[in-house]
This record gives structure tokens, sequence and C-alpha cells, in this order.
């Protein structure tokens, strides 16, 4: 007899209660999520669609992401880890370190795909963009902004440059270069993007 989702032996129904929860099924609860995410976005995402997916049941689903905006939220956490670059980096290098990381996460995982649906879900979820900004963003331009003032404290990086107005010369590059103009990233552009932001932001010699 072969077993359906709602027979999930991950499932903490009463019959299992007590068994340790199995990381194999968060794994592929939170990738079947983030897939479906960037095929179909986040309006139509459904928990149904990603339990049958993942191979367990809704109940599943439910026990550890209470809601959709929860899963999500958490699926795209796992599939975008962001580690700043070590602390004793000189401030160029941690700068190149970064860029790579910000289209690796962004572009190549195809999160930018989601993004764009946020936006477009908004009006009909309100705040859902002030979540996705709270919970994932804000953290991520914090570690930006503890890498460029190190990068000032040691005379590296200008004391009067803005962190919030680097951190949106990146990402305004960084979105216009593969989103608005469709183009791919090279090494040698990627080259190209730290020279001119680290000239904008160095400390003259």
């Amino acid at each position: 007899m072969t077993s359906s989702p709602t027979d999930d032996p991950t499932d903490d129904s009463p019959a299992v209660r007590g068994r340790p929860r199995d990381s194999r099924a968060d794994q592929r609860i939170l990738a079947a999520t983030f897939r479906q995410l960037i095929d179909v976005g986040y309006g139509a995402l459904s928990i149904e669609s990603v339990a049958a997916e993942a191979g367990v049941a809704k109940t599943t689903i439910y026990r550890r992401h209470p809601t959709k905006r929860d899963l999500v939220l958490a699926a795209m956490t796992a599939a975008t880890p962001f580690e700043p670059p070590p602390a004793e980096l000189p401030s160029r290098e941690a700068l190149g370190i970064f860029i790579r990381t910000a289209i690796h996460l962004l572009i190549d995982s195809g999160a930018f795909r989601i993004l764009g649906s946020f936006l477009l879900e908004e009006r009909r979820e309100p705040g859902l963009m002030a979540t996705f900004r709270a919970h994932l963003l804000e953290p991520r331009r914090q570690m930006i902004e503890t890498m460029l003032r190190r990068g000032i404290d040691r005379g590296e990086i200008r004391a009067d440059i803005d962190p919030l107005i680097v951190t949106e010369m990146i990402a305004g590059a960084v979105m216009g270069h593969h989103v608005i103009l469709g183009r791919t990233s090279s090494d040698e552009w990627i080259d190209a993007l730290v020279d001119h932001v680290w000239r904008a932001i160095a400390v003259e010699p």
C-alpha cells in the first residue's frame, strides 16, 4: 500500500507525537516553496502545491509555518543565506565579495522574480512588502552598513559617505544591469562596478 501526503510520517499527529521532527521534510518544504515562488509567484503559490511537491501533508507545513507568508519568508531566508565578508578583510576586497554575493543571491537564484511578485501582490495583501523588508532586507542592509563603517574606522572609506546611498548604488546597478537591461554579469563587469563604487567612497591616497 502506497502512502499519500495525508499519511506523511513526518506529521506531528498524536500517533507519532514525540518523534523528532524530520529535517529532511523541512528542507523539501522550503526548497519546493522557493522553486514554486520563482515559477508562479507569490499570488499563485498554494500550500497544496508545495505539500504535493515536497511529499508531505498540508498539516505538516502548517505546524511549521502557520501562514503562507511565514512559509515564504522561511523559504527565502533558507534559499538566500547572506553572510557578511570576514571582518579582517580590507574594505575594497570585502566590497567585491559583497557585490558578487548579492548578484548570486538576488539574480542567479531567481529571487528577483519573487520580489517582483511581492510588488504585484501588495494591493491584495497589504503589508507584504513591509514584512519582506523587515525580515530579509533590513538585517542585510545593517550588515552592509557595519562593513562600510568598519572601513571608515580603519581610514579606508571616507567618513562622509552615506551607507544607505552606497547600498542603493550597488543594488541599482545590479538590478539595472540584469533586470532592466537584461544582461548577464561577467567578471569584467563586476570588477568595473567594484572599481566605480570604490572610487566614489574610498579615502584618497
